[in-house]
């Protein structure tokens, strides 16, 4: 029975009860983030406190939202991210970076708040940190970044209400200028590696701006010498030092690509001067093992070196490739579909470098235009 003058509560506000012990205890009705219907309570010294949290929290369970009870820590979710959420989505040399960042940033910073605690302050505290450590603005991007895929799918678990990690700006990153050599640049390289074991590599990354992967993933089956087609179909890279063999970066990565003359006839050369492998591939070191991302690197470097050129990146050499394209006219689009980029802007912001050469006569060209007798003189000349 409710005391003279005191109404009692209806079913769904809840109860609030003082103890012995000078506490409250309130009891509610929630709703957890399977739908269910589940009886909570908070038991604290302030009366109000606890009115304030009972209200709170039924507030959210009126509105459909989810009341979150997840004891687990960040880290505790970001390692189960990481073993049983992530290698489903993302690629395996994506999900190695993912992994490295955890392990290297996110835990050990962030690994011991709750989940549900997790603030933007909390994001913000972690990049400043990283920045004391002397990490650059990318490796501090990539922490970000990796956090937030994290809390991207913690987010459709209704493990959080928001990503905080959204809500904290990344650090400004500027990427460096990508080198690229000219077209004589490139024929004085192809000269200097032509009688190198991987001259037909080199002669695909550069005349076809393949990604590394691309071209070391290359089996047999992949040659159509009868149609004069080279179908891009894999990718042979590192994860956790072994090689493996995965699908390639985008759905436009998957290309067919015409075997220019010059590729056909180095292709033939190889074929015939081969040994044949079980694994079908195109490029084998000396001791018949596929052939290895880091000795192709350092292949690369030794013959620049030689011929006396300045030093690129085999990755630049993607971008060398962007620029010959650009440099013999092709289309955005034509280069786009070459190269394999999922976006024609990828084309154009990053991979197409003009020079000098470009610039003058493109400039040339307009000035011809607008003026095709010359500059106009002057009445009072």
């Amino acid at each position: 029975m409710a005391g003279p003058g005191k109404r009692r509560r209806a079913r769904g506000e809840g109860s609030l009860t003082p103890l012995a012990d000078g506490r409250w205890l309130g009891r509610y009705w929630v709703t957890l983030p399977d739908g269910t219907k589940k009886r909570q309570s908070v038991c604290l010294k302030d009366r109000t406190a606890v009115m304030e949290k009972m209200r709170a929290e039924m507030a959210l369970a009126d509105m459909g939202t989810p009341v979150l009870r997840d004891k687990r820590t960040t880290g505790e979710y970001l390692n189960y991210w990481i073993r049983y959420i992530a290698p489903n989505q993302i690629r395996p040399t994506t999900l190695q970076l993912h992994t490295y960042t955890t392990q290297k940033y996110l835990c050990p910073i962030l690994g011991k708040i709750p989940l549900t605690q997790l603030k933007p302050e909390h994001v913000r505290i972690m990049l400043n940190r990283m920045k004391s450590m002397g990490c650059s603005a990318r490796t501090q991007q990539r922490a970000r970044n990796t956090l937030s895929a994290a809390l991207r799918e913690a987010l459709k678990l209704e493990l959080v209400t928001r990503n905080v990690a959204r809500l904290v700006d990344p650090p400004e990153y500027v990427p460096p200028e990508k080198r690229t050599w000219t077209i004589e640049q490139v024929a004085l390289f192809l000269r200097a590696a032509k009688d190198h074991p991987y001259y037909l590599i080199f002669l695909l990354l550069l005349c076809y701006g393949m990604r590394r992967g691309e071209v070391l993933g290359l089996r047999w089956e992949d040659i159509d010498f009868e149609n004069g087609i080279i179908m891009i179909r894999r990718s042979l890279c590192l994860v956790k030092q072994e090689l493996c063999l995965i699908p390639p970066k985008t759905k436009a990565s998957i290309r067919d690509l015409p075997m220019l003359p010059v590729i056909k006839e180095a292709l033939l050369t190889h074929y015939q001067t081969m040994r044949p492998h079980e694994d079908g591939l195109l490029f084998h070191t000396s001791n018949e093992n596929p052939a290895h991302p880091h000795i192709l690197r350092r292949s690369f470097k030794r013959l620049a070196i030689r011929a006396d050129l300045p030093p690129i990146t085999i990755h630049e050499a993607r971008h060398t490739a962007a620029t010959m394209l650009a440099e013999s006219w092709a289309s955005p689009k034509e280069a786009q579909v070459i190269l394999g980029h999922a976006s024609i802007s990828t084309t154009l912001q990053i991979y197409t470098h003009t020079n000098m050469k470009q610039k003058t006569a493109a400039l040339n060209a307009m000035a011809e235009r607008l003026f095709p007798l010359g500059l106009p003189r002057s009445h009072e000349a």
